[in-house]
């Protein structure tokens, strides 16, 4: 009797030891995705108590973690909770090894701190980690084919391997590694299309357009997106960031305006300061300079990471740089030198111009802001001004005319061929320089070859782009000739 009981009081223990994805870990799951962490804990904290064994907690508590980390950029926080990712895949590896969240869950909390590594610069242990959770995930898809989920992780690293540099190459010798942008596209589409997922629609979306944006090439299927997301951006901080992203990309700097001016502003969300660093570049990029120095003033005063600083300090430089504020200007480019980091490229690229303490044209300068806003007709009649003068002051300034002009000109559809003769232009003129006109054109003339289908073109101009070294945005603009190299190669 006394051993009937046991097997009955283990047997109800063991019962607990699972994924119970119910009313408490879905609601938590959905305060996480739109930064409400408070509420989502409570309701972790109330399941806990009711159950708390359920897989899903130890998951959802590293998804807050991962969000603060990669929002916040708080290195002390950073270093304080890396020790939980242990505790929490040991509190999974108790629990029901049969259920195909079992590998999911601890692929999902690897691949979490992967990300959050590089964000910090440890490429060595983000790597390992990336390789962990490659492999789980690729044992689950073998044992749960039709657990579409495993398609998140999986489809985000084939799409990511793509582009990464060469030094880390070894890790896709290693490990066998798919770099397949496309597969990893259609992999993340694939719950999209699963009704069964819907939960992790929002998040898919985010993933979706953060690879678009940055590795992709296709409006199209941006505006897709942008579209499916549709009125959400009002209720969901993250689908908010998004479609401000997608709108900035798409060329529709006003659209971006109102949505980041309609983000949710609830006490319960976790302040994303990022927001107000998009919303000062959306001023810039119209030239509202009054508006734009407020809002980089807020950012700068309420952000306590590292990221984007010397960018905000180099914009406010820029700022009094147009309205002819040399003393103003010469106070920021100082604070740009000594304030923020220099791990993204953008900062990096604001060093650089606060070491030279010098702008372009103001001109070029102004043809560059509105073209990054999508104002192209107007940019175009700032650039035309320029040619007027008839002459450069060196062959840096004049390879940036060119590559301006052809960027607007692409945008406005003008024929390829002239677009590519101005590319061509100033990749001569650029080839010896800093700057990074000399290798974004070699880029976009790849990108052009690449829609006429011309694949040796495209290859020659992708290789061409990744040859050359020591400019600003050189990860990102390698990543993007790589991805394009991709595709090609495909």
């Amino acid at each position: 009797m006394k051993k009937i009981i046991f097997i009955l009081i283990l047997s109800s223990q063991m019962s607990f030891a699972s994924f119970d994805m119910n009313s408490n870990i879905k609601r938590s799951y959905l305060h996480i995705i739109n930064l409400e962490f408070k509420e989502a804990n409570k309701l972790l904290d109330i399941e806990r108590k009711c159950n708390s064994q359920n897989g899903f907690i130890p998951l959802h508590e590293n998804y807050i973690d991962f969000f603060k980390i990669i929002i916040n950029e708080d290195v002390l926080y950073f270093k304080s909770h890396e020790k939980l990712k242990g505790n929490r895949i040991q509190l999974i590896n108790k629990n029901d090894k049969s259920s195909p969240y079992f590998l999911y869950s601890k692929s999902e909390i690897t691949l979490q701190w992967a990300l959050a590594r590089l964000k910090f610069g440890e490429y060595a242990k983000a790597s390992l980690e990336l390789l962990k959770a490659y492999r789980m995930l690729e044992e689950n898809k073998h044992k749960f084919p039709e657990f579409t989920l495993n398609n998140k992780g999986l489809g985000l690293m084939h799409a990511l391997l793509g582009s990464i540099p060469d030094e880390f190459n070894w890790l896709l010798n290693i490990a066998d590694l798919k770099s397949d942008f496309s597969l990893g596209i259609k992999e993340l589409n694939s719950i999209l299309d699963d009704n069964k997922f819907s939960l992790y629609e929002e998040e898919t979306l985010f993933i979706l357009s953060f690879l678009q944006i940055n590795l992709g090439n296709n409006d199209t299927v941006c505006r897709n997106y942008l579209d499916r997301i549709g009125e959400r951006y009002k209720d969901n901080i993250l689908l908010n960031f998004t479609a401000a992203r997608l709108s900035y990309y798409l060329g529709e700097n006003d659209q971006c305006l109102n949505i980041l001016s309609n983000r949710p502003g609830n006490e319960k969300l976790m302040k994303f300061y990022y927001l107000d660093y998009l919303e000062a570049m959306a001023y810039l990029y119209k030239l509202d300079l009054i508006n734009s120095k407020k809002k980089f003033e807020y950012f700068l005063h309420n952000f306590k990471g590292n990221n984007y600083v010397k960018s905000a300090y180099n914009n406010l430089a820029k700022i009094a740089f147009l309205q002819n504020n040399k003393n103003e200007m010469l106070s920021y480019t100082k604070n740009v030198i000594l304030k923020g980091s220099t791990f993204v490229e953008v900062d990096k690229a604001s060093f650089n111009d606060a070491n030279k303490q010098e702008y372009s044209h103001s001109i070029l300068l102004r043809a560059r802001l509105l073209y990054d806003g999508g104002y192209y007709k107007k940019s175009l009649l700032e650039i035309r001004q320029f040619i007027e003068l008839l002459s450069f002051a060196s062959a840096s300034e004049k390879s940036e005319y060119w590559y301006r002009l052809a960027r607007i000109q692409s945008k406005l559809n003008y024929n390829d061929k002239q677009v590519v003769t101005n590319y061509k232009i100033a990749l001569e003129n650029g080839i010896n320089n800093e700057e990074y006109y000399a290798p974004m054109s070699a880029l976009q003339i790849g990108i052009i070859y690449e829609k006429q289908n011309d694949v040796f073109n495209a290859r020659f101009f992708f290789k061409k782009c990744i040859s050359m070294s020591g400019f600003d945005y050189q990860r990102g603009i390698h990543q993007k000739a790589r991805a394009g190299l991709s595709r090609v190669l495909e």
